[in-house]
């Protein structure tokens, strides 16, 4: 019976874990949601749908893309030296004003999205030094 236990244990706290990142998710929406309802009934407030994407982390998928289209060439260079050197060369093919739109916009929605993080933080800081000041 040992060994079915030895067996059967990383099974048993893949599933445990699991089922916590599950529910930490389902406490998330349900957060999401109240925030949302009670944003509805608070016409003073500042916040905005964009914030509570923020909150859902809906950008999550662009970020690994993003990211990935970036730090991949640097890896495979790193790993296969004459792969990654083809890659670079391919690159050099590729028109200038093409990669500077493509770096401007990735640049952008990376600058967008940590706008979006820090804007409320900010507009609260801006509100209280008027009602202060």
């Amino acid at each position: 019976m040992g060994w079915l236990t030895l067996l059967f244990e990383p099974v048993k706290i893949w599933l445990t874990n699991r089922g916590k990142k599950a529910e930490a998710n389902a406490k998330l929406e349900l957060a999401v949601t109240n925030n949302r309802a009670r944003l509805a009934r608070d016409k003073e407030t500042n916040n905005h749908d964009w914030e509570m994407a923020s909150l859902a982390d809906k950008d999550k998928g662009l970020r690994y893309v993003s990211y990935s289209i970036f730090a991949l060439p640097i890896l495979i260079t790193v790993v296969y030296p004459s792969q990654g050197q083809e890659i670079f060369t391919n690159l050099e093919l590729v028109p200038d004003w093409w990669v500077k739109t493509f770096v401007s916009i990735n640049g952008g929605v990376w600058g967008i999205i940590e706008l979006k993080r820090a804007a409320p933080a900010l507009i609260s800081a801006i509100k209280g030094a008027v009602k202060s000041g």
